[in-house]
């Protein structure tokens, strides 16, 4: 996040944005502003076991509230698809074994997330705008499935998966966190980056899961 706002602040001392287009408390051209959204996600988790990022993407529809024209309140619905690469513990280990007490793994974790986010809006005297955005999300696990390879009891190497939310599943349903992100708008286009952060421990079993999420986004404002 402390890149993301310095690279924020070189661009705008760049583009010598005026100081009172930082907080414009003036009437917006629309009080609400409905668009669309779409990108790809680059998630993880926290846990020790989750050795790498899964790649995902995302995509929805937004709504802001515009109260002036530096600042509005922005939400959406959108489908997101998260999870991570690495290791679970094999279900089949036997101690003492020659097998591995760990498997590779692969996990997906589809939701529906809402946020509910705080926008400030900057003009720069081009007639491109930023939005810095941050504030909590909602999530709600609807599928996935979760990949693992492991050793039978004859020691070979075998495939097996499940549903990521089921009733044996490795997650809770709901997660809640909070989302930041930059954002440029010219004319009806926006393009942005963002990262999430969730504060819930969503596992089941094997240790303390809580999601984080890299994202690019682009989208289109109506």
């Amino acid at each position: 996040m402390k890149k993301i706002i310095l690279l924020l602040a070189t661009v705008l001392v760049g583009m010598n944005v005026q100081a009172q287009s930082l907080w414009d408390t003036s009437k917006p051209d629309q009080t609400f502003t409905f668009g669309v959204r779409a990108g790809i996600n680059f998630a993880s988790s926290t846990e020790d076991q989750a050795t790498s990022t899964k790649t995902g993407a995302h995509f929805g529809v937004t709504a802001d509230y515009n109260i002036i024209k530096s600042f509005s309140v922005s939400s959406g619905i959108f489908f997101v698809s998260k999870g991570f690469k690495g290791n679970f513990p094999d279900p089949n280990f036997v101690p003492g074994s020659n097998a591995s007490s760990n498997t590779a793994s692969k996990m997906t974790a589809n939701y529906i997330q809402i946020p509910l986010l705080a926008s400030w809006r900057i003009e720069a005297p081009s007639g491109v705008q930023f939005h810095v955005n941050i504030g909590p999300y909602y999530a709600y696990g609807i599928g996935g499935k979760t990949d693992y390879q492991y050793y039978d009891r004859n020691n070979i190497y075998r495939w097996d998966n499940q549903d990521t939310f089921g009733d044996k599943g490795f997650w809770k349903h709901q997660d809640i966190g909070l989302s930041g992100s930059v954002n440029v708008l010219i004319g009806h286009f926006t393009a942005g980056i963002g990262y999430e952060y969730g504060f819930s421990d969503v596992a089941k079993v094997f240790g303390k899961f809580n999601t984080r999420n890299a994202n690019m986004t682009i989208g289109y404002n109506f």
